[in-house]
């Protein structure tokens, strides 16, 4: 998918302006695709998409899923509570009323 940034492991420093318009998660169960909302959270898109892109969600596992709700992963530890950001430990979320969770 043109735009894209697979769940995979690559070299180099991307320039600011990347900003790939969607992730693609591949699992045992086939593909996700995930859009990622720059203009609104970038900040966030920033660290999932260079996350991606150094492979640090290589192997990791759904730690939480809820059958036909929602899932959640990309804790190393798989547990729910370990990981960390390209900031360091934490940044402020970047929550918007406009945004579905879907």
């Amino acid at each position: 998918m043109k735009d894209s940034v697979m769940i995979h492991g690559a070299g180099g420093i991307p320039d600011k302006s990347w900003k790939p318009k969607f992730g693609i998660i591949e699992t045992s169960m086939g593909q996700i695709t995930i859009e990622l909302y720059w203009d609104h959270a970038p900040e966030t898109c920033r660290n999932f998409a260079e996350l991606c892109r150094r492979g640090y969600y290589n192997n990791t596992k759904f730690h939480r899923i809820i059958r036909n709700f929602m899932i959640q992963g990309g804790d190393p530890t798989g547990t729910g509570r370990g990981g960390t950001s390209i900031y360091g430990t934490h940044f402020d979320d970047e929550i918007h009323d406009d945004l579905r969770h879907t």
